[in-house]
C-alpha cells in the first residue's frame, strides 16, 4: 500500500495517519482529525467504510481491505480526500 503525504505552502503535512510511518519523529503532531468510520454491519456481516455524516463508501467482509480501500480513497489528491 503507497501512503501518501501532501506539504502545503506554510509546511504542514498532511494525509492519513498510519503507524507505519513514525510522524513524532519528524514533529509534533497536531490537529488530528477523523476522515471516516470503519464499522462491521452484523446484519449484512460487512465491514463498512462510514463517511462523517453517515452515508456508506464502501463494503467487504475482510477488515483490512476495508481499511486498504479508506487508505486509497481518503489520501492526498483521491476521491474523498478533503484537506
Amino acid at each position: 500500500m503507497q501512503i501518501i503525504f501532501e506539504i502545503d505552502e506554510d509546511g504542514n503535512l498532511n494525509g492519513l495517519y498510519t503507524d507505519e510511518v513514525d510522524l513524532f519523529s519528524i514533529g509534533r503532531v497536531t490537529n488530528i482529525r477523523r476522515a471516516s468510520n470503519v464499522e462491521f454491519n452484523e446484519t449484512d456481516q460487512l465491514w463498512e467504510v462510514i463517511s462523517l455524516d453517515g452515508k456508506v463508501l464502501h463494503q467487504n467482509k475482510n477488515r483490512e481491505k476495508a481499511i486498504e480501500w479508506e487508505i486509497e480513497y481518503f489520501s492526498p489528491g483521491r476521491m474523498y480526500y478533503n484537506g
